[in-house]
């Protein structure tokens, strides 16, 4: 059987669902569900303490939510709750209605462009950088690569690499690599091996430590240390400039 939610730690979850927009009483009512199944109100109220008036409103903003469902048998309600990973559903619905609204008001704003800084540590926020990268690149277009690390790359995104490669495949999506010439045997299989890869050669040190790759509208500088670090500067103006840069760069490059 599951265990029951402790004290402490059921005001803590509830401080969570409500700053995922949850009010109070839903939230007690929601982990109630998750703790009784399928019950009536009169249990809910048994178990949370809350007016039955209070119960009923809560339900019906959960199940608006998408977090709960409801039967009748024998004339009578049921209530349970809905997995909780329906609560990621629940933010990923909010962040697509978050980027609709964002897009439209954008139309609309005099504000100069964003600019913002951001540090993600370690593999998991390395690895979920790198797919906001390739899913915020539009179709067709490419992301650019200054690096002596392709090896620290592949190593970070192991497990997810496949699914990487058929995203970017799917996207349509470029890479360029411009890296040292001691990477040329690495980089040719490279080539070899994954579809809309490019490379060239630059004399010079690369120490296999920090690569530089240059998104639509972002810049991220990857630290391969203990922990692996990205430092991201999101500005539209600063990453033209950054490839630019790189465009020189590849002209002087070796093939």
């Amino acid at each position: 059987m599951p265990k029951s939610i402790g004290e402490n730690e059921g005001r803590e979850i509830a401080h969570g669902l409500e700053s995922l927009g949850l009010k109070e009483k839903e939230a007690l009512v929601y982990m109630a569900l998750l703790e009784l199944g399928e019950v009536g109100s009169s249990q809910i109220a048994r178990k949370t303490g809350l007016h039955t008036q209070f119960i009923y409103t809560a339900l019906a903003a959960l199940e608006t939510h998408g977090l709960a469902q409801h039967v009748v048998r024998r004339g009578r309600k049921k209530f349970s709750g809905k997995h909780p990973r329906a609560l990621v559903r629940l933010v990923e619905q909010q962040k697509a209605t978050a980027d609709v609204l964002a897009a439209r008001l954008d139309a609309f704003t005099s504000l100069p462009k964003e600019q913002r800084f951001e540090i993600f540590q370690g593999n998991t926020s390395y690895v979920a950088h790198e797919f906001d990268i390739l899913k915020e690149t539009p179709e067709g277009s490419e992301i650019l690569i200054i690096s002596g690390s392709g090896d620290r790359f592949d190593h970070e995104m192991r497990s997810v690499m496949a699914e990487y490669e058929t995203l970017r495949i799917q996207r349509r999506v470029v890479l360029r690599y411009l890296g040292s010439r001691i990477e040329r045997e690495y980089l040719e299989s490279i080539k070899n091996a994954r579809a809309l890869f490019s490379y060239r050669l630059l004399p010079g040190l690369f120490t296999g430590l920090v690569s530089t790759v240059i998104g639509p509208s972002t810049i991220s500088f990857k630290v391969y240390g203990e922990p692996v670090t990205s430092f991201v500067v999101s500005n539209e103006v600063i990453a033209g400039s950054y490839k630019q840069f790189f465009e020189t760069l590849w002209k002087m490059a070796q093939s």
